[in-house]
Formats: C-alpha cells, structure tokens, sequence
C-alpha cells in the first residue's frame, strides 16, 4: 500500500494537467471561427478586429489562437509602401543634394507709386522684387529695385539697386552670412555704392504670427563721390533688424532698419510697411522709407524719404 499511494496522489494531478494540454493544441470551435471568417471576408481591419475582441470575450480559452489567426490575416490586408519615384516628384518634395540644389523660390514682386522728398522731391513710379530659397542649411536672399521718376520730359528720380546674401544655419534661429550689395542713385551726391561682408544672424522670435531677427558683421564699402572724383573706400559695419508681425489674417506689417558704418560717413535706412491682401497671391501695401546720410557729399541733403503705395504679386 505504501507503494500505491504516490501514483494515487499523483493521479489527480495528471487528470488536471490533461485539458489545459489539451486545450493548447485544440483549434478554435467551430461557431467562433464561423463569426471570424465572416469577419475576414469584409476585408477590413477595423471589422476584422471588432470581431476577434468580440469572439475572445466569449471563448477567453482560445484568446491566443483568436489572435494569432486575426493577426495574419489583418497583416495580409496591409497594402505595401509604394515606391520612391524622385524622377517624376515635384520640385518641392525633391529632396536637396548638394550645395545649390534648393526648394523654388519664394517672394514678392511689387509696382509702386511713389513720392520723394530730400535729394529728390517728386512722383515716381518703381518696381522691387524679393525673393528667397532654401534647405535645412542654406538659404539664399535676392532683393532687387528700381525707381523712376520724370517731370517735363526730364528725369528727376533715377535709383536702383540689388542685394544677395547667403546665409549657412547653424541651428533653426542663428546663422552666419555672406552679403553684396549695390546701390546707384543718380541725385544722392554718390556715383554708386558697393558693399561687401561677413557676419551672424539670430531669430529672437520664429513663428507664422511674429517673428524678430537682428544681424551684424564687419566689411568694405566702396563708394565713388559724382562732383569731386574722389572714392570713399573704407572698412565698414552692417548691421540690420526686421521685424514681421501678423496683425490678423492677410494683414501684415514689417519693420526693416539697416545701418552701414564707415568713418567718413554713416547710412541709416528704415523701411515700415503694412500689406494687405486682397485675394488669393494679390494683395495691396502701404510703405514708408526713411533714409539718412551723416556727412553726405558736398550739396547733398542728410534725409530722403519716400511713400510707396503698391501693388503685391506673391509667389
């Protein structure tokens, strides 16, 4: 008897080991796999899913069968990722290569009326583009402008003037830049002016509602004076602070100061403007410029200042 009685002890252990082994290789009953193969025919993953919680609630013993089976069948219905076509892609979703390969431009082109007072006391009319593109490191600067005014068949405004700067991001607010620029106007006492430099950037404010950025560097300035022959060329300073505020939703106002230092004589512009849109990439902009020269040429009055009303193209 002593013998027997381990085995008589063990046998009650054997009879409840024997439905979980057995539940683990029996497949699902016939009624739940009857709902999931509805289920399947939907050929829908939503559908499919709604029901394999639904048939595991019920028959919880088999909840890991359920959910295998549902598993595969939802994986099949996955549709594959479609292939890179890069040829055929639009310009803007090209991914950059290289140094010069960029997004497309993006900027404004505006005609303007204008009246002058200072070294030019007149109506005139002017055209100006702006323009810039860029990647995640490099970004590039066009503006360009030319105004002309006439009175009596004999032409009292004449200025005109473009500017490129490359800037290289070091972050999503600061960078360094490369800048030219050059300037002609017929009546300011200078026969042109050419400025070349180096310098830093910074964002203290970065979004679509307001954003604030103020530059600086050191460079050369070259500027031949008209009456006397004489070349004002000399290290100079830049510096420049731009401000764009969304007021409210197609309106716009910005604030543009730029200061060149040199020893002989120091240029302050400030440029305020509100744009407005009128429909789609056409909007409508009131603008006024305030320009002054600290030791201009001999003759030559210290401020300029000009009002523009214009017409915006954006693109």
């Amino acid at each position: 008897m002593p013998k027997l009685l381990p085995a008589f002890l063990a046998a009650p252990l054997l009879m409840t080991a024997t439905p979980v082994l057995s539940q683990e290789v029996q497949t699902i009953p016939d009624i739940a796999q009857a709902l999931l193969d509805e289920a399947y025919k939907t050929q829908s993953s939503d559908e499919i899913l709604a029901v394999t919680k639904a048939v595991k609630a019920v028959f919880p013993d088999y909840a890991n069968q359920i959910e295998a089976q549902s598993g595969e069948k939802v994986a099949a219905l996955a549709p594959p990722p479609p292939p890179k076509d890069t040829k055929n892609a639009s310009p803007k979703t090209v991914p950059a290569r290289g140094l010069f390969a960029v997004s497309p431009w993006d900027g404004k082109i505006q005609a303007s009326g204008l009246l002058s007072t200072g070294n030019s006391e007149n109506a005139a009319v002017g055209i100006a583009i702006e323009a810039e593109r860029g990647t995640k490191k490099l970004t590039h600067n066009l503006k360009g402008y030319f105004d002309l005014g006439e009175s009596n068949g004999v032409t009292n405004q004449k200025r005109w003037g473009a500017a490129y700067q490359l800037d290289y991001n070091f972050s999503d607010r600061s960078y360094a830049f490369g800048r030219v620029s050059f300037d002609e106007d017929e009546f300011s006492g200078f026969d042109y002016r050419l400025f070349t430099g180096l310098g830093i950037g910074h964002y203290f404010a970065k979004s679509e509602a307001f954003s604030w950025k103020a530059e600086g560097g050191p460079g050369y300035r070259y500027s031949p004076i008209d009456e006397t022959s004489e070349v004002d060329e000399s290290f100079a300073v830049y510096a420049s602070n731009e401000i764009e505020w969304l007021i409210r939703e197609g309106v716009k106002f910005e604030q543009d100061v730029t200061v060149t230092w040199t020893s002989p004589t120091t240029t302050l512009q400030s440029v305020s403007s509100l744009t407005t849109q009128l429909w789609g990439d056409i909007s409508t902009g009131l603008s006024f410029e305030y320009r002054y020269e600290t030791d201009p040429p001999l003759g030559r009055k210290n401020t300029d200042t000009i009002a523009k009303a214009s017409l915006i193209y954006g693109f």
